[in-house]
């Protein structure tokens, strides 16, 4: 067997600073590229920690487990310490008192026999002896002070453990206070009491999930029955046309009702058009219709417009939508897709007759529903509303068992769930199909912990987060109208604050915001409302 002759690796210089130039523009390339790409990245480059590889792995992080608790164990003696030291300070803070001034006085008088020293050393020119004489003062005034500070800085370092804490714990009760029930129950009702028009703003998936019919009492119930108050079923674009329709025709047996799409869907949610129901269109006649009311009151001040409703159903995306109709300001109330961005009640001025009332999302009292569910129901229900923030929710698993409840109810439905993740059967286990749902979905979305366990509750949160956002389909449907039971509740007394005849409240006040043609849909949907 022969071997082949090597081949020498001998290149040509111009073959090789060719390479060498192209190699360089790529660089270049890639640099450049790199400076345009939007993704950010940081330049600190991540602490890799200690690698499993390392023999000595197990006894560094005892070492470092040890140096945490013994930095524990001195910051609780010092405020032990701190403590001890406040509680017995009378005694023992005259007695320091006392020492601290005998040992300034003799301090003083080492000073002054140093001075005396120091003059009595040149005396024959006085200007070096004034010269010392300085210099032997400033030195007693340093070290007057620096005891001093080193006293202070002492008891500072003493108090600093219990002086934090005690913010950090008022800080806390602040946050709690402002964040509490009763907070948001006193902004809401001052809103209702200032407002002479209160837009009810419903989720158009869920509006009755997102209606309180106390709330509705409350309002009516109000200055004497003066308020005004208007459904606004906004994100219709998140349900079909059939829906929504009977929805409206549903919501307006109780009180008169716009459909609204106040701002731009999620990327990828799944929509759906409604003919002139746009953006725009919307917002235009919502304004006509508050614009008709002021002018038709004939006030000496403006109209005020207070806005309410759950947690993150638009009531901002409203206010947005009306004061950007002409051409003004996008952006007079922020939005966010979480619940909880409006924490506080905000005042925004549209033209001299009107002026909009921006309110907290509130979880309102539903008795009918409540009654019925323990906290983990009403929380996975509340979750479904989008009333809970992400970083509020301990365990979306339940809300995603209540979800995949409510979708398994129509095949149409179903289906599109399942498109949505590409999944394939899910096996039921017991009766129960939510744990092979989410394993499912942690496997094609990427939740997987240390050796490929899917992560539940990250894959619970990345459904809730689609449902959120659109890109799950999913609608509940509207009561069956009884007659017999309206025509009951017509000569029934007013009760709690309502007129007996809700018709003639709804049609009173469609004259008085002229509803009649701009309702956003025919005349057919009319009729079967009064049916």
């Amino acid at each position: 067997m022969k071997v082949g002759k090597p081949q020498s690796k001998r290149v040509p210089v111009r073959l090789r600073h060719s390479r060498a130039k192209a190699s360089a523009a790529k660089q270049r390339k890639d640099k450049k590229i790199a400076k345009k790409d939007p993704t950010w990245r940081s330049k600190s480059k991540k602490d890799p920690g200690i690698p499993n590889l390392f023999p000595y792995k197990d006894r560094i992080l005892a070492e470092v487990e040890e140096q945490r608790r013994q930095k524990e164990e001195e910051s609780a003696r010092r405020r032990e310490l701190a403590k001890q030291q406040r509680l017995n300070g009378g005694a023992a803070g005259d007695a320091m008192q006392d020492d601290a001034a005998l040992d300034v006085d003799n301090d003083l008088l080492d000073d002054d026999s140093e001075m005396d020293d120091s003059m009595q050393v040149d005396e024959s020119n006085p200007m070096a002896a004034l010269l010392a004489s300085a210099k032997a003062r400033a030195a007693a005034f340093d070290q007057k002070n620096g005891q001093d500070e080193d006293a202070m800085d002492d008891d500072e370092s003493e108090d600093d453990f219990t002086r934090f804490d005690a913010e950090d714990d008022e800080g806390a009760v602040n946050v709690r206070k402002d964040s509490s029930r009763k907070q948001f129950d006193k902004v809401y009702k001052q809103v209702v009491d200032s407002a002479d028009v209160v837009l009810y703003v419903l989720d158009a998936r869920d509006p009755e999930g997102t209606r309180s019919k106390e709330v509705e009492q409350m309002v009516m119930a109000a200055d004497r029955g003066s308020k005004r108050m208007i459904f606004i079923l906004n994100k219709i674009d998140l349900v079909p046309p059939p829906v929504l329709r009977s929805w409206l025709i549903h919501l307006r047996r109780s009180f008169p009702t716009l459909p609204l799409r106040a701002s731009k869907p999620a990327p990828n949610a799944k929509t759906f058009e409604h003919k002139d129901l746009t953006m725009k269109g919307t917002s235009e006649t919502l304004f006509k219709a508050l614009k008709t009311f002021a002018e038709s009151r004939q006030l000496k001040r403006s109209v005020k417009v207070g806005i309410i409703g759950y947690p993150n159903v638009g009531k901002s995306s409203v206010i947005n939508a009306l004061s950007s109709r002409m051409g003004g300001r996008t952006a007079a109330c922020p939005v966010g897709a979480e619940a909880g961005v409006t924490t506080s009640l905000r005042e925004v001025k549209l033209d001299n007759k009107l002026k909009l009332l921006d309110s907290p999302g509130i979880v309102f009292p539903n008795t009918s529903e409540g009654s019925k569910e323990n906290k983990v129901q009403q929380q996975a229900r509340q979750i479904l509303l989008n009333a809970i923030p992400p970083k509020d929710v301990d365990d979306p698993v339940p809300a995603v068992n209540l979800l995949l409840k409510r979708l398994s109810s129509s095949e149409d439905l179903f289906a599109k769930l399942m498109a949505v993740y590409d999944l394939t059967a899910l096996h039921t286990v017991a009766g129960d199909k939510t744990t092979d749902f989410l394993v499912q979905v942690a496997r094609k979305r990427g939740r997987l912990g240390r050796g490929g366990i899917p992560n539940l509750h990250s894959a619970a949160q990345t459904v809730i987060n689609d449902w959120r956002d659109g890109r799950i389909q999913g609608w509940a449907t509207p009561p069956k109208h009884n007659p017999a039971a309206t025509s009951t509740t017509k000569t029934a007394p007013a009760s709690k604050g309502l007129v007996g005849d809700q018709k003639e409240i709804v049609k009173e006040w469609a004259a008085e915001f002229k509803l009649e043609g701009l309702w956003g849909d025919d005349t057919n949907d009319n009729d079967a409302m009064e049916a």
